[in-house]
């Protein structure tokens, strides 16, 4: 769960006016999809054909999968959470077993593993805010059963160097693509390492569709994800929800975003991760992933421009260190960590507001795991360099749709902020 979102509206209480502003519509909202023409007529096309539920995209999007990651096997399905569930059990992960998880990152990797009745380990993270070799090492026991490396950001983690870690032993490692997708290591696809990987086409992502996720296997001999569960099929009218809380929330963000401020009631970083259905993914949504893998490498080539624009521009900036992005990074988002002078400063906060003020819509980053509540239960050592970090953080946009004369702007903000 992510926090500190900027605020597009005035209501000073519950029961004050609702009043907009021309600044109540962001320049640049959060996550608006990479979208094109394409995208649209494949929606319209799965609409009008009568393939909402069922179709020929599903096999295209497997088939364009397999051929990015150079897999010989896709399941596909409704949700992330639920091709981590798949990816779990294709492992053998069941009841008693641990799973080793990076503290910091989306509470919704804990779902699915306490659904298959393991037990979720929590590590810390290093420099990069991604596991490392270290910490896992760290984190290992006698009844460690897999380990689930995600790639925060879009930024590869070192993967390998924790496969190493575990070869020969029955520990399996699932790697963890959803941020992601068109990453690469040494020039291998990230989600191609480990086990079993996974992919996402949800909200936030890469490729931003309607929902959707995919587990990959290198060997389709030695594993039959799907074959664990029994997917229902996927539903028409959750399907349509999807399509049309995608173009209002997020297409048409910049416009319904203080409506949508208003009406929405934003749950706090503890709040239950959402629910998911085991069910296999909608033609409709496979629909769109096609059409956002066909634009995958502009999209990220587009990203990494930001990145190094942010790089040059925030770089040497006193007080502020931007996260670096490793080679081969699909540069989701350029992560930014503010240094304050003093103990009572919160600089994050101050250039969150000051940010969202000038119309543009950014977050703090994840809360750890660990400091939540409802999850306590699972820390069994300090985690010290997410603790500190993780209220310093700012997510800064990178979508392709953000001019570099935005993201200039943006970085200039940040610098007045720093220096007053």
């Amino acid at each position: 769960m992510k926090v500190l979102r900027a605020g597009f509206f005035d209501s000073s209480s519950p029961n004050s006016a609702f009043r907009l502003y021309p600044s109540s519509f962001p320049q640049v909202p959060l996550a608006v999809p990479y979208w094109n023409g394409e995208t649209c007529r494949a929606i319209l096309r799965s609409l009008f054909s009568g393939t909402v539920e069922e179709g020929p995209d599903v096999q295209r999007l497997q088939s364009s999968v397999m051929a990015t990651l150079g897999v010989e096997n896709a399941d596909l399905c409704g949700s992330g959470s639920l091709a981590l569930e798949i990816a779990l059990r294709a492992c053998g992960v069941g009841r008693g077993d641990e799973v080793v998880i990076p503290t910091f990152c989306c509470t919704a990797i804990v779902a699915p593993i306490l659904t298959v009745g393991a037990v979720p380990v929590l590590a810390d993270v290093g420099a990069e805010l991604n596991i490392t070799v270290e910490k896992v090492a760290a984190a290992l026991t006698k009844n460690t059963k897999a380990i689930i490396v995600p790639h925060l950001f879009g930024n590869p983690a070192e993967i390998g160097a924790i496969i190493d870690l575990v070869r020969g032993g029955n520990i399996r490692v699932i790697d963890d693509a959803a941020q992601a997708l068109g990453a690469t290591i040494e020039g291998r696809p990230v989600g191609s390492f480990g086990d079993v990987g996974i992919l996402s086409f949800g909200s936030e992502k890469v490729c931003s569709g309607l929902g959707g996720g995919v587990a990959v296997y290198r060997n389709k001999e030695l594993f039959s994800g799907a074959g664990a569960l029994d997917l229902a099929p996927a539903r028409i009218f959750t399907s349509l929800r999807t399509l049309l809380s995608t173009i209002f929330f997020r297409r048409w963000r910049r416009w319904m975003l203080p409506l949508l401020s208003r009406v929405m009631n934003p749950s706090g970083p503890d709040a239950p991760p959402a629910s998911y259905r085991a069910e296999s993914m909608a033609n409709l949504n496979a629909a769109v992933a096609v059409s956002l893998m066909r634009t995958l490498r502009e999209n990220i080539a587009a990203r990494r421009a930001r990145v190094d624009a942010y790089r040059d521009l925030l770089g040497t900036e006193e007080g502020l260190t931007p996260i670096p992005h490793r080679v081969g990074s699909a540069c989701l988002t350029q992560v930014v960590r503010l240094l304050p002078s003093r103990r009572d400063e919160d600089s994050a906060s101050e250039i969150i507001q000051a940010l969202g003020r000038a119309g543009f819509e950014v977050q703090g980053s994840y809360v750890p795991i660990h400091l939540l509540p409802r999850f306590r239960q699972w820390l069994r050592a300090p985690l010290a360099h997410a603790e500190q970090v993780w209220s310093d953080l700012i997510e800064l946009p990178c979508e392709p749709s953000v001019s570099f004369a935005q993201v200039e702007r943006i970085a200039n903000i940040v610098k007045r902020v720093l220096n007053n």
